[in-house]
């Protein structure tokens, strides 16, 4: 669990502002303290100084209440040896040329 930051505002639309020091991955799942979904990071707004940390809350069924602190929901990230690239595979179709003699 990283610490993310404290909720500023609580939209009526239910995103959640929260002020940071750093910026974070958007798309990235937000907890809070009791380790309940509250929603993942849709944008990142405000000066680069003091940036604003967007939480969209749908689907969730917990709610953030203002000064409240939120953290990221740590994942196993994968080795670079387990992580796939479409371009590590050859193709199925792949042949090799004979090789003149």
């Amino acid at each position: 669990m990283k610490k993310l930051g404290k909720v500023s505002v609580v939209a009526k639309n239910g995103n959640v502002l929260v002020r940071v020091t750093q910026t974070f991955r958007v798309g990235t799942k937000v907890i809070n303290q009791q380790l309940a979904h509250i929603g993942k990071i849709v944008d990142i707004i405000g000066p680069v100084t003091s940036p604003y940390i967007v939480i969209n809350t749908r689907g969730s069924t917990t709610k953030a209440k203002k000064n409240e602190i939120l953290y990221l929901l740590d994942k196993q990230q994968k080795s670079s040896s387990q992580r796939s690239s479409k371009y590590s595979k050859k193709p199925s179709s792949y042949k090799k040329r004979p090789v003149r003699k």
